[in-house]
């Protein structure tokens, strides 16, 4: 990157590390970064897409000072204007930061704003969907349009995952736990845990065929019709980026942020203590393992050769897009970790990618 940038820097106040913002500026400033604004993402709730106005302010650089939530609000500002993306890793988890090797370090993590080079990434976008998030809880929430869409850059995910955000975003429960908030938000969201039953629409399947010894092909193919799936589920989660769990660093297995495919992983319902076992067996493992063609593959025989995981009640597919529905009920969305849509819900890769400043 030329030494000599003129940056808006967009900051969530609620961060986990929001206190080391000042400290970040002030250490870009000192390298030669010339900042035109500082504003809260707040500040953005119910504009439209910002990116082509910044430019026109002499904007070359938008700097997302959070984390994950962060990151996917304002992407949704600026990647219509092709603006290039800075990331301060100032949040709890900072997932999409740790994929894309972004130091946790404050200024480790300013110098790569500095020093390092833009790639283009994937990413989502979810329609119907909101770049400003809401809370779960709240009765006067309005429907959202049909036609409102936003982006995701982490992950999109029905289920668990919603009342985990609910809890991880509670002012009270974050006085009271700190930095173990993240785990009492799990611990409440399993202990809240009710099945959800989905019909699941997917387009362009990534089939891969046996290759060589009977191990999958590295090219898939792509079917050209859509698959329906009806199931009871514990979560349906659409990853575009493989990093979960913060520090812990569970990563999706064969998530790939330039293949152009979404990476949608169904866990089935059952009791709580399988549900555990299973998603640790998930993060954990370290090769493709051999399907049997029973069960949920009789059931939905095109699936059988694009499944990537081969853990029984969890199933991992590469698609170009999926529409959920929740049936008798709309369901809330999360997209990066913040209540930002609802059911039903369709979501696919982008036409656009995010260009984004890495080391």
């Amino acid at each position: 990157m030329p030494m000599q940038q003129k940056a808006i820097v967009i900051h969530s106040p609620g961060s986990g590390r929001s206190s080391k913002l000042g400290e970040a500026i002030e250490w870009l400033r000192l390298a030669g970064m010339e900042f035109v604004d500082v504003l809260p993402i707040s500040a953005l709730d119910g504009l439209p897409p910002q990116g082509p106005v910044w430019q026109k302010q002499g904007i070359q650089l938008a700097i997302a000072a959070g984390g994950d939530g962060l990151v996917g609000g304002v992407t949704s500002h600026i990647v219509s204007s092709g603006l290039p993306l800075g990331i301060l890793p100032l949040g709890t988890a900072n997932d999409v930061a740790r994929t894309l090797g972004i130091s946790m370090d404050i200024e480790q993590a300013a110098a790569t704003i500095m020093q390092g080079k833009a790639t283009s990434i994937d990413i989502g976008v979810a329609q119907p969907a909101e770049q400003e998030p809401h809370h779960i809880s709240d009765p006067h929430k309005p429907v959202l349009p049909t036609d409102a869409q936003s982006y995701f850059v982490h992950a999109l995910t029905i289920g668990i995952n919603v009342k985990f955000a609910k809890f991880a975003t509670d002012k009270q429960l974050r006085k009271k736990y700190g930095n173990l908030t993240y785990a009492a938000a799990v611990a409440k969201a399993l202990q809240s845990y009710t099945p959800i039953e989905v019909d699941l629409d997917f387009e362009g399947v990534a089939i891969y065929d046996q290759g060589v010894n009977g191990k999958p092909g590295e090219e898939p193919r792509i079917l050209n019709k859509t698959v329906h799936v009806s199931s009871k589920v514990a979560q349906v989660t659409i990853v575009n980026s493989p990093v979960f769990w913060g520090a812990l660093r569970a990563s999706v297995p064969g998530v790939n942020l330039h293949d152009r495919l979404l990476d949608i992983v169904i866990i089935e319902a059952d009791h709580l203590a399988n549900l555990v076992y299973k998603i640790l067996r998930f993060f954990r493992r370290s090769t493709i393992q051999k399907a049997d063609y029973a069960g949920w593959y009789k059931q939905f025989p095109e699936l059988f050769s694009a499944e990537r995981s081969h853990i029984p009640g969890i199933h991992h597919i590469q698609a170009q897009g999926i529409t959920i529905h929740c049936r008798g009920q709309q369901a809330e969305a999360t997209l990066d970790g913040e209540i930002r849509g609802q059911t039903p819900i369709h979501a696919r890769v982008a036409n656009e990618c995010l260009n984004v400043i890495v080391p």
